[in-house]
């Protein structure tokens, strides 16, 4: 099965609009303690810390649209997912590529921030999440925030995971968060601490729901 957009237009003339999109993730999500952490070279330079910040998302969402699912709010925000339908090959070499490309745009603190909070970060992934598919970022700018956008562009996702009676997991920072995805029907799978910036974090995780034949 190949990766999905929310975009019928080749993915060329579709590029515009997956670009545009990373200026409002980095809105977004600019106070959250993982992009703090990661960003920390360019911590006294807002703006330029916005420009990394739009690029790693940049990153971000070519691998995504490459072996996960994208979904877009126009530029307002967007849902990125990894899925295990492209092959393990596949996602090897395009993690690879996006680490190589961090290694320079981050810094050298940054840099060891994110590969140090990454690993560990997976090795609190249950060995029975593994395989499900990961809600890696969700965002949606401070000006577009409560208008419902966040579960629209999650819908689509989590519809075709129940078809394909998959299970999601996601982690989060964001405390304010945890009834959101409550709702959505996730569950609270680990509650962790993050070693770097000392953060509490919380990974959940939604079984795919019952659908009648």
């Amino acid at each position: 099965m190949q990766p999905h957009t929310n975009s019928s237009r080749p993915l060329t003339s579709a590029l515009e609009p997956f670009l545009s999109v990373c200026g409002a993730l980095a809105e977004a999500l600019k106070d959250d303690a993982f992009y703090q952490a990661v960003t920390i070279d360019h911590a006294a330079d807002p703006a330029l810390r916005h420009r990394v910040l739009a690029h790693y998302f940049e990153l971000a969402l070519d691998e995504a649209r490459a072996v996960g699912e994208v979904h877009l709010a126009g530029d307002d925000g967007a849902a990125l997912w990894l899925t295990p339908e492209a092959p393990a090959s596949d996602r090897a070499l395009h993690g690879e590529r996006r680490t190589q490309a961090l290694s320079c745009l981050l810094g050298p603190l940054g840099f060891g921030n994110y590969q140090h909070i990454g690993a560990a970060m997976e090795a609190q992934v249950p060995a029975d999440l593994h395989g499900a598919w990961y809600l890696s970022i969700l965002g949606v700018r401070p000006a577009a925030q409560g208008q419902g956008l966040a579960q629209r562009l999650l819908q689509p996702t989590l519809a075709r995971a129940d078809q394909a009676c998959a299970t999601c997991y996601l982690e989060t920072f964001n405390p304010l968060s945890l009834s959101f995805y409550r709702r959505l029907g996730f569950v609270l799978a680990v509650e962790c601490v993050e070693t770097v910036s000392g953060r509490p974090y919380w990974l959940m995780a939604r079984e795919a729901a019952y659908l009648p034949p």
